[in-house]
């Protein structure tokens, strides 16, 4: 089947291009992934101007694109962006809610389940490996389907994990934790996917921030909330709210898929070899060192909200309670940082560079938590994870921007599929590896400064990117 073309309009010929009589310049494109809103072109006699159908309490829209010439990206109207941002946002904080409530409800359910809490870590293990091996192979759903028909099959995998997870048997939450990782699989590629087709060039990388700010929503949503209500109604009741969550925006979403998918291709999984995001990922030289860091950031991620607790309880003095605070603390700079980071990202248009400071910063932070103690006031303490969560949690929304800006043109979903792979490895590796050297070490504080090793590597791999894209600026790719 052919690919759906934007058809020129009445043109004049000027300097070997076509420009329409208004001045504004058109192009003649396959429907791609990389290329927002694609549509047919309207009929001879009808004006360019957009339609609106309201479905449910999202907008679908039809629309005739112009294109820009300067960035390849069609003018897309403002309701537009806020209902794919709103969509994708709310949708991957019922999924991440999926996996936050389970270590938050683990003393309740281990009780019933007749096993330890501490099992919980196994639990959370099995999601983002389940998630890595599921990336590469979920993929080609979004080019055949569309984006927002991936994203509905990823909350359909979230209801029906809580429905086995609502039998609290083991086999039944290890088929959960296999769903949620498909889950998350194919969300966050399907996320970008959209985000890149509909949103401004020029504010591409805070709108991916906003959307990354779904993640520590979720997990401050979660820790608020399932405690209350396993407390006041039962475990069961926090696995039913994430399940009503994903069904909410499993029918809410239905309402936009045509307009959102019309780029959605029939044959193209057949033509997408297995692992090809890692293969694609691995061929580009931006992409290959900027997949790698993926997995040094969300290592030293991990460890931070793994053991920042244990670490301030058991070697600063700090009770569970104020501890707790402390890692609020970390959640709620990472929310105001992923946004602020993909703001001046886009301001100076230096997304590397942006990351290299932050990943700096994050070297400065694990070397100081070295010297943490009892004698530090709260105030420094509360400072210093505040920097480290705005930086060590805070990178991720323009992270997967650039991912897709530097993706070949109709491989979005396939380059940041490939990309999560090592995002989800280093999830995997961290906190086991950070765990390790605490029992060589046995200091929570010396191993955060050893920790730095990985920021570090980051770094290295970040100025190998940076180089590979001036190499590819000056040969003109």
């Amino acid at each position: 089947m052919a690919l759906p073309m934007v058809a020129l309009p009445v043109a004049v010929k000027q300097s070997g291009q076509d420009f329409p009589a208004d001045g504004s310049k058109y192009r003649e494109l396959p429907g791609d992934l990389s290329i927002s809103s694609v549509h047919k072109a309207p009929p001879p006699g009808i004006p360019h101007k957009p339609r609106y159908n309201k479905h449910f309490f999202f907008f679908s829209q039809r629309r005739y694109s112009k294109v820009n010439s300067r960035s390849g990206a069609a003018e897309v109207s403002r309701s537009t962006v806020v209902a794919v941002v709103a969509g994708t946002t709310v949708a991957q904080v019922a999924s991440i809610m999926g996996i936050a409530i389970f270590p938050v409800i683990a003393p309740a359910l281990a009780v019933e389940m007749g096993v330890r809490p501490a099992w919980v870590g196994y639990q959370v293990s099995l999601v983002y490996g389940s998630a890595m091996v599921a990336a590469p192979v979920m993929s080609p759903m979004i080019t055949r389907w569309g984006a927002c028909r991936a994203t509905q099959v990823g909350l359909v995998f979230c209801v029906i994990a809580m429905v086995f997870g609502l039998t609290s048997s083991l086999w039944g939450l290890i088929v959960t934790s296999i769903l949620i990782g498909m889950a998350l699989s194919v969300m966050v590629p399907a996320s970008a996917h959209l985000l890149f087709r509909f949103s401004p060039p020029r504010n591409r990388n805070v709108i991916f921030s906003l959307k990354q700010t779904g993640v520590p929503l979720a997990w401050t949503l979660a820790g608020v909330t399932a405690p209350a209500m396993t407390l006041a109604f039962g475990w069961q009741w926090p696995l039913v709210t994430v399940l009503a969550m994903a069904l909410v925006m499993l029918f809410a979403l239905q309402g936009a898929r045509e307009a959102w998918d019309d780029d959605r291709d029939a044959h193209a999984a057949s033509r997408q070899r297995l692992f090809e995001g890692l293969v694609l990922a691995w061929r580009h030289p931006v992409l290959r060192w900027l997949t790698i860091t993926s997995m040094c950031l969300s290592f030293v991620q991990l460890c931070l909200g793994t053991f920042a607790v244990t670490m301030l309880v058991e070697e600063a003095g700090y009770n569970l309670v104020t501890a707790g605070l402390m890692l609020s603390l970390v959640q709620a700079s990472a929310v105001a940082g992923r946004i602020l980071w993909g703001w001046i990202a886009d301001r100076i248009g230096d997304s590397l560079g942006v990351l290299q400071k932050l990943t700096i910063c994050m070297i400065g932070c694990c070397l100081s938590t070295a010297f943490l103690s009892p004698a530090w006031p709260v105030a420094i303490t509360g400072i210093l994870f505040v920097i480290f969560g705005a930086t060590a949690v805070g990178w991720n929304g323009f992270f997967l921007a650039e991912i897709a800006r530097c993706s070949p043109r109709g491989q979005v979903s396939v380059a940041t599929s490939g990309a999560m792979v090592w995002n989800f490895a280093g999830i995997l590796t961290g906190p086991a590896l950070f765990a390790t050297a605490y029992q060589i070490i046995g200091s929570y504080a010396l191993t955060f400064g050893l920790l730095a090793l990985v920021p570090a590597v980051g770094l290295a791999l970040e100025m190998l990117a940076r180089n590979a894209a001036r190499r590819e600026e000056s040969s003109g790719r």
